[in-house]
């Protein structure tokens, strides 16, 4: 991110102080400070003078003024003295206050120019005279007039207003004919006017126009002009006709170019990220995504401070489950435009759902046009470059592309928020309950072509988290080269035994895909003249009947379709298939899980098979009925519930075992087995049991 720019961002990361030196400068206002205080100083101060620095909050008003009272600070001829309105409590010392400040700033002679000394000391001392005159006196706004001081006593009230008064108008003509004669002149900095409540704000203006005429004293006013003019608006009174009786000259802090902030941020980022793991920046999408989403949110330095101080958090947090180029843009939206940024939670189906060219409806459900004015209302101009680059798949939504599932799983390897998972990452900070970490997807990926490396790569992953690793691995293996392929696909074909066989739900397919998917994937990479004999190979890796079974029926296809490899060569894997299970001894075979699925694939096109031995074996038998139960999933129309009913696959079972007759037999020697061993049949086994009785008796579910 660092485009090599000679700026020094150590101020952007240290909260939100204005900068005090021409050093720490990121947006090129020396000059202009420069400019301005040179204007101070040559602006006619006869009989006083108001100066105005104006701009929004966050604009770099501060700074700006910083920089003019260094530059003022540098000549032999100017005092700068700098007056706090925050610190004075209560309107009665506003006055007294300013006076006594001016006053010991003035008599501080490590900060007062040898030009102004001896001029210097005795204004500090008439200051604090007058001061002292006005101590039991309260500055009431707006009548011009000195009264009595809430320490004041009712009795000594005629003397205040008397031979006192006449005294504080004599200090005050001695002290405007020594600032008269000052060899230079005293520059007053009042910052952060705009903080005040609104009584202040007035209270300080009309002490600002009882006591700008002195002369040689130039007051510098720092303030956002429309909450100014807002606070002194008073009934008849307008505050913009109010400043321009005061204010002589004003100067507004001008706009920050938007490519002026870039070059800040940048280098701000590289250094707020500095020994964070991040993950990986997604260099094809950055320059994208910083000059159309993150770099127009940003019109000021303080909210690109803001900024900054959230990143590192955000970034730690999400432990590089969510690639930076995502998490960046979306902070810049969470810290300029929280309210649009509070509809992603409400709205992730809507930001994140795909859908076909089919299935897609040209026109917008209620929810989805209220979510399309919401987030243009809150965004405005943003809105089409947010939702484009960091939500594609609502592109359709604002008029724009429509994005089928197939982009899913490469959104999903990218970690963009485009996929709703990873999305739901970002806003909850929580994996859902399956979901392997990032990192543990980078390690194994890391692994693929290396067949030892890989499958013990895969052992390591815990059995809940294994069908989300197969999962993700999908969008990897489409790199893979061509010697790869076999090693990586025996290494994936190790794992089925971890993984549930049957659909577990409406739409799930087979767990068995999980690893099926990707190994069929890999093998039709591979090119015409070696699939034949990378399968052959494959097959003969593999120590499990069913999974030999598993891998036939996805590569050899139908009878009457091509499959991934020769039919001669497919009626001979099924030969091999067959004769395996034949050789088979009874209590391996019972230890088979898809026991009649194998039996069923190795006798595919047969005229003729001949039964197998080994079905005289209760083992055998218990182990084909179990295996020849299937789940069916329902659910009612308006209801989430989806409802699991386990069936039997009846006619392959009859035809595996020779007939209904000697089903029947088997199974009755199966419960005689059951009931000489004094046991209850284990659950599976007595569901499946349940299910025999009621298909022979006729019983068969409605289609």
């Amino acid at each position: 991110m660092d485009d090599g720019a000679s700026i020094s961002i150590s101020s952007l990361l240290g909260g939100d102080d204005p900068i005090e030196e021409a050093s720490e400068d990121l947006l090129q206002r020396a000059g202009l400070a420069d400019a301005f205080a040179a204007e101070i100083r040559r602006t006619c101060a006869q009989h006083g003078a108001v100066v105005a620095l104006t701009g929004k909050w966050g604009s770099g008003k501060t700074s700006l003024l910083n920089l003019t009272a260094s530059a003022l600070e540098a000549l032999d001829d100017v005092q700068v003295v700098k007056f706090n309105p925050w610190f004075f409590s209560g309107t009665d010392q506003l006055m007294r206050f300013f006076f006594d400040e001016l006053a010991g700033q003035l008599r501080d002679e490590r900060r007062l120019k040898d030009k102004l000394k001896s001029a210097g000391r005795v204004v500090a001392e008439r200051l604090g005279r007058y001061s002292s005159a006005l101590s039991p006196l309260k500055f009431v706004p707006g009548a011009g007039a000195v009264l009595e001081g809430t320490s004041a006593v009712a009795a000594g009230a005629s003397k205040l207003l008397g031979e006192e008064q006449e005294s504080i108008h004599q200090q005050r003509a001695a002290l405007t004919a020594l600032l008269a004669d000052l060899p230079g002149r005293i520059v007053v900095f009042v910052d952060d006017i705009d903080r005040l409540s609104q009584q202040e704000i007035r209270d300080l203006f009309r002490l600002v126009r009882l006591t700008g005429s002195f002369p040689n004293i130039v007051y510098v006013l720092c303030f956002d002009r429309s909450v100014v003019e807002m606070a002194l608006t008073d009934g008849a009174v307008e505050g913009a006709a109010y400043l321009e009786k005061i204010v002589k000259m004003a100067m507004d802090v001008p706009p920050l170019p938007t490519q002026a902030l870039a070059p800040v941020i940048t280098r701000g980022l590289d250094q707020a990220l500095d020994g964070i793991d991040t993950g990986p920046l997604d260099e094809g999408r950055w320059p994208d995504m910083f000059a159309q989403v993150i770099l127009p949110m940003f019109s000021t330095i303080r909210d690109v401070k803001r900024y900054l101080a959230s990143v590192p958090l955000t970034v730690r947090s999400l432990r590089s489950e969510v690639t930076l180029v995502d998490v960046l843009a979306l902070e810049s939206l969470r810290v300029r435009y929280p309210a649009a940024h509070d509809l992603l939670p409400t709205s992730v189906d809507l930001l994140t759902g795909t859908a076909s060219i089919h299935q897609r409806s040209t026109e917008q459900t209620p929810r989805e046009k209220e979510f399309v004015e919401e987030f243009t209302r809150l965004l405005d101009h943003h809105a089409q470059s947010v939702i484009r680059l960091l939500f594609p798949a609502a592109e359709k939504l604002f008029g724009g592309s429509n994005y089928g599932p197939d982009w899913v799983p490469a959104w999903e390897q990218d970690r963009r928020v485009a996929c709703s998972t990873v999305l739901s990452f970002y806003l909850h900070r929580q994996l859902p309950v399956g979901r392997a970490p990032i990192g543990c997807i980078d390690v194994i990926a890391g692994t693929i072509g290396d067949e030892a490396t890989l499958a013990e790569a895969l052992d390591q992953v815990p059995d809940s988290l294994l069908d989300d690793v197969l999962r993700r691995l999908g969008p990897y293996l489409r790199d893979v080269s061509e010697e790869q392929v076999l090693p990586t696909a025996k290494a994936l074909m190790h794992q089925l035994p971890r993984i549930r066989l049957g659909s577990t739900g409406m739409w799930s397919p087979g767990g068995e895909w999980t690893v099926l998917g990707p190994v069929v994937a890999l093998l039709r990479t591979l090119r015409d003249g070696t699939t034949d004999s990378a399968i052959r190979s494959l097959f003969d890796s593999i120590p499990s009947l069913y999974q030999k079974a598993l891998l036939l029926g996805d590569v050899v296809g139908s009878l009457n379709d091509h499959g991934l490899i020769a039919q001669d060569t497919a009626q001979a894997l099924r030969q091999d298939l067959y004769s395996r299970l034949h050789a088979a001894r009874p209590e391996d075979l019972a230890g088979e899980r898809w026991l009649l699925g194998t039996l069923v694939a190795a006798t595919a096109g047969m005229d003729d098979p001949a039964r197998l031995d080994a079905l005289s074996d209760p083992r055998v038998v218990a182990r084909l009925l179990e295996s020849a139960m299937s789940p069916v999933h329902s659910q009612t129309m308006g209801s989430v519930a989806v409802r699991t009913e386990m069936r039997l696959v009846w006619d392959p079972l009859v035809t595996a075992i020779g007939g209904e007759a000697q089903l029947a037999e088997a199974v009755a020697s199966l419960r005689r087995t059951v009931g000489e061993q004094t046991a209850e049949p284990d659950e599976e086994l007595a569901v499946a049991l349940a299910l025999y009785e009621k298909y022979a008796t006729g019983w068969r579910p409605e289609r």
